[in-house]
């Protein structure tokens, strides 16, 4: 199975032909249940994709599936190329089997709360709409135990991060996982190697805001960039599908899809 030409945007110079449209809609029509991610609906199966200045529903769909999966969102999707890759990919398996079969949910209990509606979840607007949440919040007790979701390397000593709270990074070999607003002390250190359900830190507690819970605020990274995990130039972002900066590495992925897969698999206390 593939597409002929590029299917997408057509500022990005798609072709746009129509059984290549209809190809890249029902793999997406697929994803978005698979997921459990409306975003990446297109709307239905013609084959067509509206013109600017007209919104294309499947165009926006597939802004939403770049961002989902770490990809540069372009709104294009190329015969054979990551986005193609990716979708294909999501199709076959929801998550990644290498990402699922031996992870597990980074507490040993459920979150407080879902991760899936604002402002708990991945994309929910931040600074009065200007900047986009870049990962998911699982609310804790201060305290709780946070274990690795699978084997992994430290990249870096724990770090300052937000509030009087530290953050820790791990390359999964899959996927790089942020976990952030963790209690100072961690004893980890950059070259560590940890196994997967290891309790790695403790939940924080966030001095000088107002929250309704203590959290785990868990951000991932695709791996295929280079840098540090923040940026300060909007320009040097990831971007939500309708432009948002997250002010984060363009290697950006939404951890939702993977907490949903994880979460009846309990980390082990």
């Amino acid at each position: 199975m593939n597409i002929t030409a590029a299917v997408g945007a057509w500022e990005k110079a798609a072709r746009n032909l129509r059984p290549d449209v209809a190809c890249v809609q029902r793999l997406l029509t697929d994803a978005a249940m698979r997921l459990g991610r409306p975003e990446l609906d297109p709307g239905g199966i013609d084959g067509l994709i509206l013109r600017p200045p007209r919104v294309s529903t499947t165009v926006k769909a597939i802004r939403a599936f770049q961002v989902l999966s770490g990809i540069s969102v372009d709104g294009r999707v190329d015969p054979g190329g990551r986005t193609w890759q990716h979708l294909v990919g999501a199709v076959a398996s929801p998550v990644a089997n290498s990402a699922t079969g031996t992870a597990c949910f980074p507490f040993a209990l459920a979150a407080v709360a879902d991760w899936l509606h604002a402002p708990r979840s991945f994309g929910a607007r931040r600074s009065g709409g200007r900047r986009a949440h870049a990962g998911c919040d699982l609310y804790a007790p201060v305290g709780r135990a946070i274990h690795a979701v699978k084997a992994g390397t430290v990249l870096r000593d724990p770090y300052d991060f937000y509030a009087e709270t530290d953050a820790l990074e791990i390359d999964h070999g899959d996927f790089i996982l942020r976990y952030g607003e963790i209690q100072p002390g961690c004893t980890l250190r950059r070259g560590d190697q940890v196994t997967g359900g290891q309790i790695i830190a403790r939940v924080g507690r966030l001095v000088g805001i107002d929250v309704p819970s203590a959290m785990l605020h868990l951000e991932m990274y695709a791996g295929t960039a280079e840098g540090p995990l923040s940026v300060r130039e909007p320009a040097m972002s990831a971007r939500s599908p309708d432009g948002v900066p997250f002010m984060r590495r363009r290697d950006l992925m939404d951890p939702t899809p993977y907490l949903n897969a994880w979460r009846t698999r309990l980390a082990v206390r």
